[in-house]
Order: C-alpha cells, then structure tokens, then sequence
C-alpha cells in the first residue's frame, strides 16, 4: 500500500492548487518543497503575518528565492554557442512558489489564446498551435480559482475580456502611476481599467486588506496578497490531510519496471538524508524549467531519454514573455513605489486594429516600480550620492509594458548541462533560447505605441526597456512550455488533462503544459488548468 494517495512536488501556483482539491476530497496528499516554509502558523486557526517583509537586503539573498548560487542555470543562445553560468528567471523557492514574489496580476486569457492558430494561422519557423481545450473548458476553472485565491477586479471593465461574472473583491486603491497613464491612454482612444489582482482589497479569507507598502514582488509582510500559501496550501493544511515537506529536494521520479506507471518519489530532505516516499499518483508543479529537468533527470531503462519523453518533446517549446516597456519620466513626483505595482491595465492591442499590417501585441500594464537599493545598484560610483538625492528614476517614473506572446520553437529548450552540478549533485538546467523574428516584429510594433501612451500621459523624456538583458539571457519570470499538452503523443507530452502520455498516473501542474504562451499573465490559467486537472483526477480515480 502507498505512503499517500499523491505526492506534489512544488509548492506554488499549480501545486497549491492541486493540494487544496486533493486533501477537500479526503486524500491523503504529500506536498514537498525545495524551498523554506516562510509562514510560520500556516495551519493555525489565526494566521500570523509572514517571516517576509519590505526588505531588498533579504530579496537581494535569496530568501524564499531561487538562489544561482547553490543551484546556477546555465544559458546558450543556440546550439552552437557555449553554455555559460547566468542568474536569469528567479522565482520564489518556498512554500507558495512564484505566488510568493509576483504582483498579483491576474487576468483570464481570451479565447483566441487557447485556439491560436485557427484564429490568427500559422508562423513560419515556428510550431504555433491550437490547445486541446477551450476557453468554455476553463471557465468554470477560472470561477473557481478566484474564490479561492481571492481576485479583485471590475467585471466588464475591460471591452475586449471574455463575458463574466462578478470579482469576488472589488478595485482597490488605484497607484498615482496608474491613473496617470490610464488618463494618457484614454486620450489615445485606449481603454484602460483596474487590473484584475490576488490582492485583498476587502478582508477576505481571513486576511487583511492590502495596506499599499509597495513591496509586492518582495512578498507580502500581512498575507494580504493571495499567494497560493496563504489560501489554498493554508485550507489543505487544516483538512488534516495534507503532509508538507518542506527543504526537501526531489531527486527523481520513480517508476515500475516497465515504466508504465510511478510508485513515488526520491527526494534529499533537510539533513542531507536520501528519502522515498510511495504515492498512487505523481504531480509534478516545479515550474517550465525545473519540471522538464527533474523527468529527464528520471531516465530509466524503460524511458532512456528521460520520463515521458519518447517524443524527445520534454524540454521542448520554452517560452517566456516578451515583456518590454517605454518607461517615462515626469516633471512631478509620481511615485510609483507607493501601492500595488500594477494598479491598471489595457487590452486593446489584442485585437486586429484592422490594419493589414496588424500583429498581435499583449496585454499592457500601466504602471511599475523601482525601489532604492534597485536603484542604488545602477548608477556609476562617482555619481552616486548625486542621482539618488535627485530621484528621477525613483520618484519620477511609471512604466507602460506590454506582455508580448513568445511564439514555441523546437530548439528553445530545457536540457541537463553535462558539465555543471547543483549543490545536490544533480546536472543543473541548461537553458537554449534565441528570439524568433516574429516576437521582434511585436516589439518593433509595439514598442513606439507604448512611448506614446507615456507621451500623453505628460511623461518629459522616455527610456525603453527589454526583458532580453544585455547578454541575452531572458528574464520575464514567465514560464511556458517544456511539456506541452496535446491530443497527439507524437506532437506532445501530456494529455488534455496535463497526465503524461508514456505513464499512467504522472501529471503536470505547471507553466508547462501551455503549448503557446497567451498574451495574458500566465498564474491564474495555471492554477485554473491545476484545479481542472485535480476535478479529473478525482473523477476518473
């Protein structure tokens, strides 16, 4: 008999998810993170506040982070290029994953993400394709989600959303920097609204109202913010049934001979010690770069290539975001470290234009914020002193950004570096990521709209900005791909369902599953994919 009905591996946005459905369902669930738990009461009956807080020193060591230290990535721009060391796309590691850290941008996609190619037809170079579900498929998902996780927002708000129903919290606060741009927008004939957030703007769930400190991406020092900690790990703690491992690194997936199906996991804990654990189902939530690297970390005799990847397709179809920005400076104080980061968005670059040049842009956030040691960081020495009294890129600034979609290329990949090991001793992920023309052609479309929107908001001089760092190494923190569900197991990894198509009860619950990026934040689909995979789950057991 099993140790646990199922084990999650990855504490975030999609295992979160999965633990609350399992453990309200009565299974017995083992959920195991890499990282730290940093809410010391998460399964009392009053929640305390957070071991995280308004702290750049803490952020900038890794606490609750992804730490390149102990466990670097490596990154090529193609196959003909060295891999080297690179500090790119660090999430939160900890109990509540990426949730702990991100801003809370939650927005549906609409329906033309999920049938890509059908609507808007092919890429040349690239494997743009229909998803395997529809938007009707993951409605009731996104119902769901946002009660759980606690969504503010203002339905109808946004002309160019799929039709729905109440936020479960209205608006908050709306940030200086956000209804600055938003007045430049509309003058543009642009139709900005209150950005959806998992943010409390009410109590809700038995946490506070966001109190604006301004450190979102730092993690939330009152659980105001909806991290999947605080909501949905908090809940299958208190159902009795959920077991959490917490600084305990997996290792490996383990598998039947035959490699039909898994019998758990092997995972390092705490001490150093080596760890098995039996469970009925495996569910793998790590995010699109540590999921592919732990199945081809998993290759046994029955899968040589790594688990599940008779298609050689693990790995394959990264994408990010194309996330790229006109930030503007003003002649009054704007302020925008104050309050939430993104108060206010818009999506009318979505939508052909009707122009016979028109390429699909991204959702565009309008807002954005720098704090004073992120800003310290970046000046010259000899001018130091100077330019942090004036503040200009402190207090003068507000960003216009766009959420451009990465289209999926074959050769942009996760892989196992042969040459450079974790602390653990396991092969690190090697990363190989080049732009397609296509995504250039967003930015160079794009790029001018937003100097505009900044233009008329009253912004004096503008700066643009790229997520493409000055080596290329990409660092959206969106992460897509890597197991790409599908109908097809020639053509992909998992199910419609996220269940892997070479073993019977290996699941993904992650970024991962997205065969094309969206032109949307990508946190709520994966939760809204996770609880839609554990209904399944729990219906076909």
């Amino acid at each position: 008999m099993a140790d646990f009905d199922a084990v999650i591996i990855g504490a975030g946005a999609g295992g979160g998810v999965m633990a609350r459905e399992l453990c309200a369902a009565g299974w017995k669930v083992a959920l195991i993170e890499k990282g730290r738990n940093p809410f010391p009461n998460l399964g009392a009956t009053t929640l305390r506040g957070s071991l995280l807080g308004n702290d750049e020193i803490r952020r900038r060591r890794y606490y609750a982070f992804h730490d390149p230290l102990i466990e670097p990535r490596t990154f090529r721009a193609s196959d003909d290029d060295a891999a080297l060391r690179a500090e790119f796309q660090g999430l939160g590691v900890g109990v509540g994953g990426g949730t702990v850290q991100y801003d809370g941008d939650s927005p549906r996609v609409q329906r033309a993400d999920l049938a890509l190619l059908s609507t808007y037809g092919a890429v040349d170079g690239a494997s743009v394709v229909d998803w395997p579900i529809t938007y009707e498929d993951l409605e009731p998902a996104y119902d769901a989600v946002e009660r759980l996780i606690g969504v503010q927002g203002l339905a109808g708000a946004d002309p160019f959303e799929e039709p729905r129903g109440a936020y479960p919290m209205p608006p908050g606060y709306p940030s200086k920097a956000g209804l600055t741009l938003s007045a430049g927008a509309a003058s543009l004939g642009l139709h900005p609204f209150m950005m959806p957030m998992a943010i409390n703007s009410m109590t809700y769930g038995g946490r506070p109202a966001c109190v604006n400190c301004g450190f979102c991406n730092m993690g939330c020092p009152i659980n105001a913010k909806g991290s999947t900690a605080v909501t949905v790990v908090r809940e299958a703690l208190r159902s009795g049934n959920l077991t959490l491992l917490s600084e305990c690194c997996v290792t490996s997936v383990d598998t039947t001979e035959s490699g039909e199906a898994a019998t758990g996991v092997t995972y390092v804990d705490g001490t150093g010690s080596v760890c098995t654990l039996t469970a009925t189902q495996v569910i793998l939530a790590a995010n699109a770069i540590e999921t592919p690297r732990l199945l081809l970390a998993s290759a046994t005799a029955a899968h040589p290539a790594g688990l599940g990847n008779g298609s050689d397709l693990v790995g394959r179809y990264l994408m990010f975001h194309m996330v790229f920005s006109s930030v503007g400076v003003f002649d009054s104080e704007i302020r925008s470290y104050r309050g939430r980061v993104i108060t206010h968005a818009l999506a009318d670059y979505t939508v052909p234009d009707g122009s016979s040049d028109w390429v699909r842009g991204g959702y565009v956030e309008l807002g954005g914020s720098i704090h004073p040691i992120d800003e310290g960081v970046a000046y010259p020495w000899q001018l130091h002193r100077s330019y942090m009294l004036d503040g200009k890129w402190r207090r003068r600034i507000a960003s216009v950004t766009m959420i451009g979609e990465d289209v999926p290329v074959s050769t942009n990949r996760v892989e196992l570096d042969p040459d450079t090991r974790d602390v653990y001793g396991r092969p690190v992920a090697r990363v190989t990521y080049g732009r397609h023309a296509h995504d250039q052609s967003v930015i160079d479309r794009y790029m001018p709209r937003l100097k505009d929107i900044a233009d008329a908001s009253g912004a004096v001089e503008t700066m643009e900005m790229d997520f493409l760092q000055y080596d290329g190494v990409p660092n959206s923190r969106h992460l897509h791909g890597t197991t790409r569900m599908g109908n097809d197991p020639a053509t992909s990894v998992c199910d419609a369902w996220g269940r892997l198509h070479e073993v019977s009860n290996v699941w993904i619950a992650d970024g991962g599953l997205f065969p094309t990026s969206t032109s949307f934040n990508p946190t709520l689909t994966q939760q809204a994919l996770a609880w839609r995979t554990a209904r399944h789950i729990l219906g076909s057991r």
